[in-house]
Parts: structure tokens; sequence; C-alpha cells
């Protein structure tokens, strides 16, 4: 009867050490998901802009109004961007928007700057 309680003892210990490891994953996991994830999320809200952008360029073919506006767009998703890294001009029959940024990325003991590009082309008139 002795050797069944300390049996007992010793599994539920090496099951609490189960449970905590799977809890320390999962907020590690929660954690780096916190930090990847508002990034992409605007990355993916900033797609239609970009198009709408190409759109407005091939109607009204006023540059500086296009680039002012998508700029300001950035700003209320929450991307810094600069005017050099937005390139709005015709290639051939499109009218084509390319905007870059990066975003630095600070997870502990891991840094690095996210590249983010979109491109988007429309006919041209």
């Amino acid at each position: 009867m002795i050797s069944r309680v300390r049996r007992r003892r010793d599994s539920s210990g090496l099951v609490s050490l189960k449970v905590l490891v799977v809890l320390l994953v999962l907020a590690g996991l929660g954690y780096v998901g916190m930090k990847l994830i508002p990034p992409y999320w605007d990355y993916l809200s900033f797609q239609d802009p970009v198009k709408e952008a190409a759109i407005a360029y091939a109607r009204q073919g006023k540059e500086a109004e296009v680039r002012t506006e998508l700029i300001a767009r950035a700003r209320q998703i929450g991307i810094a961007l600069d005017e050099e890294r937005v390139d709005i001009g015709q290639e051939g029959n499109q009218i084509v928007v390319r905007v870059a940024w990066e975003i630095p990325l600070d997870i502990i003991l891991y840094r690095r700057s996210l590249r983010f590009r979109i491109e988007k082309g429309v006919p041209a008139p």
C-alpha cells in the first residue's frame, strides 16, 4: 500500500511538470503571435488602399494627390510610410503602384526587420 501512494505522488509531480511545460509553450506562442499578427494584419489591410490608389491615378492622373492620399491611409492603418517608398507610374498598358516599408520586430533574444511590399496594377485608360 505504501508503494501505491509513492507511485501516485511521483506520477502527479510528473504530470504537474508536463502541465507547466505546456503552459509555458502556449504562453510563448501567444507572445510571439501578439508580436507577429499586427504587422501582417496591417499588410493585408493595406492591399485595397494601394489598389484604390492605382485606380485613382488611372482616372485622375494626379500623382501628388494620389501619393498624399495613400500616405494618409497608411497612417490611419498604422503604417509609417515615407514618400520615397511609394512608387506610382505607368508600365506599358498598366498603371502600377508599389509600396514598401519595414517594421522592426523585437522578440526576446531575436531582432529582425519585417519587410513588406505591395504592388498593384490596373489597366491604363
